[in-house]
């Protein structure tokens, strides 16, 4: 019975194998975050899907550079004609077109032509380089997509840290009270008995800390599940984070100046101006080729059959009925739209010179972003250093006033002003750590970090 149970097993295990994960197996740290992130996100997925229709618009530009089959098949009806251009037995014309003597012969046509194109004055090469600075315009556009996500994974990771921490927090805070409480009534026991209006004091504490602890509850299990969404995990899963609590990041490195040339040298808006440019620059001179033609060669066929007409085989004469033919042919195609082709470039031209001022905007506000985001950094960090050494001293504090109360030295209302500077001192310098790291990673969005 051992060998088939075993089997069993082994076959149960192996199914179970084989169903997607559920859960991460080991902790989840950051980087491995916005990895699984990056694969999941269809907002990223989409940005790239419109690259490849880009990289399609470069192929059919080329493509028309290549041969093309131009054919047309038709079958109809036409007069069934039988005898000469005479009169029977006479030297007279005939004149009995139209009138169906003869009834009505079937009359089938193809008609062909194999083009290529020899010159067509820079059209598909300008055509091309702009179908190809579209290309980078749209890439640019997933390096965009691409930071957003990191931005979104950060924000969903700092915010549960953020929360968890302030309920772990809270937790504390409320035993304490709980063991205040026990304490008022051992002294209550022993007869000496405190105020009551303490005890109700503290009661009222203890109920302004369980509403935040029930707030901090709920926005861990949300950041976590909108983690879980970003990375492709279903909400059912089982995620656990490496990072044991929340710590303030590192500035990046480098003066403000270095900063800034960094950004205009990294961000993808900067590229994706660059190539928009040159691309409309060279729409500008497609749309001027449209006015010049084109030179190319063709084999050309035409191919006519009509049964129940007779064949004319007169060299002088060509019978539209009944023939075929083919030959080779070089020409000129023009098609010459003045004040259409002429409204075409000037629209090409304001295009350009719009995507240009856009260009020189991006100058002027890529350095105000990152001197903002730098600035903004620097001021949160200096304002944590102040708020961490306000909240350890405020701690020693409460510390201090709920054993001299349990001595009876202190009163409750200094026990409880100490307990709410502190809590209050402690909860901002979470939220502040929480926004300071997102303000760094703002940074680093504007410094173009993510862009590469």
């Amino acid at each position: 019975m051992r060998i088939p149970m075993m089997k069993g097993m082994r076959a149960i295990l192996l199914a179970l194998a084989s169903l997607p994960a559920l859960a991460v197996a080991e902790p989840l740290s950051l980087d491995k975050a916005v990895e699984m992130a990056l694969g999941a996100d269809p907002r990223v997925r989409e940005r790239e899907a419109v690259v490849d229709q880009a990289r399609a618009l470069l192929d059919e530009v080329k493509g028309h550079g290549g041969l093309s089959l131009q054919s047309n098949l038709f079958l109809t009806g036409a007069e069934a004609v039988k005898g000469g251009f005479f009169k029977e037995g006479s030297t007279e014309l005939r004149d009995d077109a139209g009138e169906f003597n003869e009834g009505l012969s079937p009359f089938a046509g193809l008609q062909l032509a194999l083009i290529k194109p020899l010159y067509t004055f820079g059209k598909i090469e300008h055509y091309g380089a702009a179908a190809a600075g579209n290309i980078d315009v749209k890439q640019g556009d997933v390096k965009v997509a691409r930071a957003q996500t990191q931005m979104d994974v950060r924000r969903a990771w700092y915010g549960h840290l953020t929360a968890r921490e302030s309920r772990a927090f809270l937790e504390d805070l409320n035993k304490r009270i709980d063991d205040s409480l026990e304490a008022f009534d051992r002294r209550s026991s022993n007869g000496n008995p405190p105020r009551q209006a303490d005890r109700f004091a503290l009661e009222a504490v203890k109920g302004l800390v369980g509403r935040y602890l029930a707030q901090a509850r709920a926005i861990e299990k949300v950041s976590l599940d909108g983690l879980k969404t970003l990375i492709g995990l279903p909400l059912s899963a089982t995620l656990e984070v490496a990072d044991a609590r929340i710590e303030p990041v590192d500035l990046p490195e480098g003066s403000l100046d270095e900063m800034v040339r960094k950004a205009l040298v990294q961000r993808a808006e900067m590229e994706q101006v660059e190539a928009g440019m040159s691309a409309l620059r060279e729409m500008v001179e497609a749309r001027r080729a449209e006015m010049r033609p084109d030179l190319y060669a063709a084999v050309v066929g035409d191919v006519a059959w009509a049964p129940r007409r007779d064949t004319l085989d007169n060299p002088y004469l060509s019978d539209p009925f009944n023939h075929a033919y083919a030959a080779p042919v070089v020409g000129m195609r023009w098609n010459w739209q003045p004040g259409v082709q002429e409204a075409r470039t000037r629209q090409a031209e304001a295009e350009l010179r719009a995507v240009t001022e856009k260009a020189n905007f991006a100058r002027m506000g890529i350095p105000f972003q990152v001197a903002e985001a730098y600035h903004q950094a620097r001021g949160m960090q200096e304002g944590l250093e102040q708020l961490e050494s306000g909240f350890r001293s405020a701690r020693r504090w409460m510390v201090a006033n709920f054993i001299d109360m349990e001595a009876g030295s202190a009163g409750m209302d200094e026990v409880v002003e100490a307990f709410k500077t502190y809590a209050t001192m402690y909860g901002d310098y979470l939220l502040g750590v929480n926004d300071y790291n997102m303000q760094v990673a703002a940074l680093r969005q504007a410094l173009g970090e993510w862009h590469q």
